[in-house]
Formats: structure tokens, sequence, C-alpha cells
């Protein structure tokens, strides 16, 4: 089995965080495919080493993050 290619995810930040900015799209459209999976790989192994979500209720959650 061959070993998957490895591609470093360009050091881009993006300033919005759920809908993209027409900056953050203009931004996101100009990298290369490779380069937006890279960042997608890069930023999901984030995700996943953040933990393990903190249980709480449908109710709690809303009211802390509001």
């Amino acid at each position: 089995m061959s070993e998957p290619k490895t591609i470093n995810a360009p050091d881009v930040k993006f300033s919005s965080t759920v809908f993209p900015t027409e900056e953050d799209a203009a931004l996101w459209e100009s990298l290369s495919p490779e380069e937006q999976r890279a960042i997608i790989a890069r930023d999901e192994e984030v995700g996943f080493r953040s933990g393990i979500a903190p249980k709480e209720s449908l109710t709690a959650r809303l009211a802390r993050v509001r």
C-alpha cells in the first residue's frame, strides 16, 4: 500500500468562523485544490485533538455560548 502524499497546509488564517466574508471566499478560491484539502485536514485534526465535548444539554450549551 502506498503512503498518501503529504501536503503542508499554507499558513492561512480566515477571519470568519461561520459565514465567509468576501475576502475569505476570495482567499479560499485562490488556493489550489491540494492546499484546500490540506487546510481542511489541518483544521479537522485541530478539532479531533481538542478533546471530547462537555456533556451538557442543548439548553445549557445555548445559555453558555450566548
